[in-house]
């Protein structure tokens, strides 16, 4: 695995630069645009960012030696995704938070999971920041966003204690990885790398495209190679699981329900996210359930 995550680093980094390169020469992602690109933001997350996510039904169709038990465990996830959906549209304020927490917690464990002796600290610093960190340079715009997922007016002072909180936790992050005994100097140099080209990304890009690209060409792609995808067949799964996704969250909630994209993307991964973390607490009890029979 290792292998793939480093080629997945030098990719990065290369479409990181690259990316850097053109937003100095361009000016196509100002914030003025995102508003008449959300549409093709909706189909990048909704395709390739949430395909990891839907490789949990490969982790659930060779978790359970049955059919009935693999039908169960979709049915019991997809019935989270639902309830994740409700809580969301019931309360946007308490679906916003549980997600920002939820991704504090998932990016840092996920994206840095290859390494095996990172501490936890080290992790939960990564998720801090790689949730937060465009409020450090674009809070304004983040307001706006929130204010628009919430369909309130928040209070600034959250938005200045969250950009106090986000630089404690870079350097928070450079500390421990700089202190830290059982990560190699190969690895602390590239993660280095890749955390400052993503900072600078996150100075460049408005919040939304800074997201969209973070989300599935760093998050997304790292989350595939932990996974382990090795056939076509499972390509074929995460289509499968992914195109009713993208399917339901246009014709139901943005064509019948006239919900806007931003809150369709967010509430959508809010309640995958759910599902996504209850799915090894939903395989134990399943399992434990049929050994017990």
């Amino acid at each position: 695995m290792l292998n793939k995550v480093r080629i997945h680093q030098f990719f990065y980094l290369i479409l990181s630069l690259f990316l850097i390169f053109v937003t100095q020469r361009n000016t196509a992602f100002n914030i003025a645009d995102v508003n008449s690109s959300l549409a093709i933001l909706f189909l990048i997350i909704m395709s390739l960012g949430v395909s990891h996510g839907a490789a949990d039904s490969i982790v659930i169709w060779k978790t359970f030696p049955r059919f009935k038990l693999k039908a169960l465990a979709f049915l019991i996830y997809l019935l989270i995704v639902f309830l994740g959906l409700i809580l969301w549209f019931q309360s946007p304020m308490i679906g916003l938070v549980l997600l920002l927490l939820m991704s504090m917690a998932h990016f840092g464990q996920s994206d840095l999971s290859y390494l095996v002796r990172a501490s936890q600290s080290i992790k939960i610093s990564w998720g801090c920041v790689m949730t937060l960190l465009p409020v450090i340079f674009f809070e304004n715009d983040v307001k706006l966003i929130f204010d628009s997922l919430v369909d309130s007016d928040l209070n600034p002072k959250v938005f200045e204690i969250l950009k106090f909180i986000t630089i404690i936790f870079i350097g928070s992050f450079l500390f421990l990885l700089y202190i830290h005994k059982g990560i190699t100097k190969k690895d602390k140099f590239i993660l280095v790398l890749e955390f400052l080209v993503t900072v600078i990304l996150a100075s460049l890009l408005s919040p939304i495209y800074w997201f969209t690209f973070y989300f599935c060409f760093f998050h997304g792609l790292r989350a595939l190679i932990n996974i382990g995808i090795k056939s076509f067949r499972e390509i074929i799964f995460l289509i499968a699981f992914t195109l009713p996704v993208t399917f339901f969250s246009y014709f139901f909630l943005f064509h019948n329900l006239q919900i806007s994209y931003l809150t369709i993307i967010f509430s959508v991964l809010m309640a995958l996210t759910i599902s996504h973390m209850f799915l090894p607490l939903i395989n134990r009890l399943l399992l434990s359930n049929f050994k017990n029979r």
